[in-house]
């Protein structure tokens, strides 16, 4: 019988002892799957995610193109983000039957930095394409140089206000300034 007793008592710590583990993986499995974005407090985080809205192109004060557009505001660290748009196409209408189709690819402006003054954030930033193609006629394109300038970009709350001026160049002679106007909601 004080066999049977120590060989029970055996079983029961094996079985407390797993029963242990088991508890203390599920409470780490628990606070592991917590949903981290909503309590990112840096400001890369506040302002960080998924952007829809709509893009305003001019060429000379004159509006030549208005698409809907998502982008993102992907964190670069506590007090910086990038902006990215994915595959983007842009078309550009210049009169009756005159729409020119421009790919930029994927436009990402790295490590904008943030400041923050009475709960509105706002960031520069700049970055260089090379050899975008434009179409001027079927089969001719011309490659330019694009210099895309955000400046003074905001966020307050959910509201994006992106101008961006895109410097257009071609070996090494400037042709003209795009303005663009980014209006979107944090989705």
């Amino acid at each position: 019988m004080g066999r049977n007793i120590n060989f029970k008592k055996k079983v029961m710590k094996r079985i407390s002892f797993f029963l242990f583990a088991m508890l203390i993986s599920s409470m780490s499995l628990f606070t592991s799957c917590g949903d981290d974005d909503d309590d990112d407090t840096t400001a890369s985080g506040m302002v960080a995610g998924t952007y829809d809205g709509t893009l305003v192109v001019s060429l000379e004060g004159q509006q030549v193109g208005n698409e809907s557009k998502s982008l993102a505001l992907v964190k670069n660290g506590d007090n910086a983000v990038d902006v990215v748009i994915k595959n983007f196409k842009l078309n550009v209408n210049l009169g009756e039957d005159a729409v020119i189709p421009v790919s930029l690819g994927d436009l990402k402006v790295e490590r904008c930095l943030l400041t923050q003054k009475d709960g509105k954030y706002t960031f520069n930033g700049a970055t260089e394409l090379k050899g975008i193609e434009v179409p001027l006629a079927p089969g001719m394109n011309l490659p330019v140089d694009c210099k895309v300038n955000i400046k003074d970009a905001t966020v307050n709350g959910k509201s994006l206000n992106l101008p961006i001026v895109v410097g257009v160049s071609s070996n090494g002679n400037e042709l003209m300034d795009v303005d663009v106007q980014y209006i979107g909601t944090k989705q």
